[in-house]
């Protein structure tokens, strides 16, 4: 999204964005860490194809969300004139806000692809998806969601606010499902790595 912007113009936005968000409060000293924050880490926009990852940062869990990441990285497409791809997970990224949902919320309105693994509703991913589950980012989102091998386990694992959502994503093409970790890496693959 941020291809043709250098570093300074996404810096202004970046405060921009923090300076109307409820709750920040942007004094000079906050600018000027927005800034150097900006310079060393949020530059990666930049001439990049983005892929944000989201999902559980659970000990059991995070592994898969790191394996999707490193693939995606790895073997992911480049869009436009991009000089290469970009995936990431939430705290790969140096943080410009003590504010948890104000860094998510820049975030995502900066990633050109919302990468979600989902393996129980169950956390802060559980809120990340309901913020994505906008107009606004639903072109961009595609959701990699865990089955069980019974109902039980399966209704155990998604409330029912969250098995709606994924429904929702199904019925426009924009929802995976996996059992093990080799059907997540396989529909990774055929949601975004070329032939």
């Amino acid at each position: 999204m941020m291809s043709s912007m250098t570093n300074d113009d996404a810096t202004r936005i970046v405060i921009d964005k923090l300076g109307g968000q409820p709750g920040e409060t942007l004094t000079p000293d906050r600018i000027e860490s927005i800034q150097t924050a900006m310079h060393e880490g949020l530059g990666r926009f930049i001439n990049n194809t983005s892929y944000f990852v989201l999902g559980s940062y659970g000990e059991e869990e995070r592994p898969r969300l790191e394996a999707v990441r490193d693939q995606l990285a790895s073997d992911a497409i480049v869009s436009n004139s991009d000089d290469g791809v970009d995936a990431f997970l939430m705290d790969d990224i140096l943080d410009v806000s003590e504010f948890f949902t104000s860094k998510f919320k820049l975030l995502i309105s900066y990633a050109d692809h919302i990468v979600g693994v989902y393996e129980h509703s169950q956390g802060g991913h559980a809120w990340e998806a309901g913020y994505i589950d906008q107009p606004i980012y639903r072109d961009r989102t595609r959701v990699f969601y865990r089955t069980y091998e019974t109902e039980e386990v399966q209704y155990a694992a998604y409330d029912g606010m969250f098995a709606h959502y994924l429904l929702s994503m199904e019925r426009v093409d924009r929802a995976y499902s996996w059992t093990t970790p080799e059907d997540l890496r396989d529909c990774v693959k055929n949601a975004y790595v070329p032939d």
